[in-house]
């Protein structure tokens, strides 16, 4: 009798019985990682499963003799490799399951008790080397951050003893806060360059899958890189170094660019997109076309995401000859009164839930009435709570001469 009570003979019947299963056995194992195999941040490669599937038979055929410590050192082997813990409670549950359907009835509670150590045993090696693993990653961290605290130090300490005024210290951050953008930015290019390149078959063709993939790739690289912009937007603005430009340009040009632009992404919400003109806008105006798109693109977008039925609607119109308004209007969540007073905040929301729910870091409004501000404007907000809300701008520009 061992340590769960079951004779050495009713364990040699019981590793037969696995024994002429291996090939099934086998199979079943290898199916397990198959399907987990691009998920989890599983680092197995797939000409790696049949070898994982038949090592994973051979240290249950150990359990099922004499050693639980080879069977540790397998669960080491097995976090080494990459495997993902959740492809382990997988295989687990694969190996009782067999052990049920193929060990005689009177052995099966001795069977299923031996599984369970097996199991245990490949854990405790498993999670050593996470542990270790963890403890290693953690010094690499911490090493790679007090060198980074060591070279930015210098450069904050250079500064400070020039910065003894809130405007040298906001240009700092400003060029800081761009050094880093462009440390991120370059890579992120680089990475959006070359998944747009699978995606277009330049390395060959791609499956669903993989197009799946890349496409997931690409669509989160271009949100940070909105996010990055965002970032600069804010601190130029708040730094004072925004230039605002003094150009003719179309309302009309302006707002058939947003419409253009974002059309596609409020059909796919299933929601309507409209935009209306009034005769009193007119044809040519003085102002930053540029930074008066930004406008109401932003707001454009922040319709769209909050608007999950119904329509967005821009409105371009006159206000004497010297200002004109841009409206945006839709019949998405609207705003509490209490939530209204922090819209415009940077990196605020209206909750807690809504960057998990919609995505963004909460500066596209922020960036609006900054920019607003600066072109000397306006902006009102008028909004209930599940009715929808109307954003409206006033701009102080001159007309020209169509």
């Amino acid at each position: 009798m061992d340590e769960t009570g079951m004779t050495s003979n009713a364990r040699q019947i019981v590793k037969q019985q696995v024994e002429s299963g291996r090939d099934e056995l086998a199979s079943l194992y290898r199916k397990d990682i198959q399907e987990l195999l691009f998920t989890n941040r599983s680092g197995i490669r797939p000409r790696m499963v049949a070898q994982i599937a038949e090592q994973e038979v051979d240290a249950f055929l150990r359990a099922l003799t004499d050693s639980s410590e080879s069977v540790q050192e397998h669960g080491i082997w097995l976090s080494q490799l990459g495997v993902s813990h959740q492809t382990l409670l997988r295989l687990g549950k694969s190996t009782r399951q067999f052990v049920i359907a193929h060990t005689d009835h009177d052995l099966l509670l001795d069977a299923l008790s031996i599984v369970e150590q097996y199991e245990e045993a490949v854990a405790l090696g498993f999670a050593q080397n996470h542990e270790e693993i963890i403890l290693a990653e953690q010094e690499r961290i911490r090493g790679a951050l007090q060198l980074a605290v060591g070279r930015y130090t210098v450069e904050i300490t250079e500064v400070k003893k020039i910065a003894d005024q809130a405007t040298e210290a906001n240009e700092f951050k400003t060029k800081f806060i761009a050094r880093i953008s462009h440390e991120l930015r370059t890579p992120l290019g680089a990475l959006m360059g070359m998944s747009e390149m699978l995606q277009e078959g330049v390395y060959g063709p791609l499956n669903d899958l993989q197009k799946n993939l890349v496409s997931r790739i690409l669509n989160n690289a271009t949100t940070l890189s909105h996010i990055f912009s965002e970032l600069l937007d804010q601190s130029q603005i708040e730094s004072g170094q925004l230039r605002l430009k003094k150009e003719k340009f179309s309302p009309n040009a302006v707002v058939e660019s947003v419409y253009s632009n974002y059309l596609s992404m409020a059909l796919k919400k299933g929601i309507s997109l409209h935009k209306e003109l009034t005769n009193r806008v007119p044809q040519t105006v003085i102002g930053d076309q540029a930074r008066t798109e930004q406008i109401l693109s932003n707001l454009v977008v922040n319709a769209i995401k909050f608007t999950n039925t119904g329509r967005v609607n821009i409105r371009i119109d006159g206000q004497g000859e010297a200002n004109w308004v841009l409206r945006v209007e839709d019949t998405g969540a609207g705003i509490s009164e209490e939530d209204m007073q922090m819209i415009f905040e940077p990196f605020r929301q209206a909750d807690e839930t809504t960057s998990r729910r919609y995505g963004g870091v909460g500066l596209g409004l922020s960036i609006v009435l900054l920019l607003v501000k600066a072109m000397n404007g306006a902006i009102r907000v008028d909004s209930k709570l599940g009715q929808g809300s109307t954003f409206t701008v006033t701009l102080p520009v001159q007309p020209t001469q169509a």
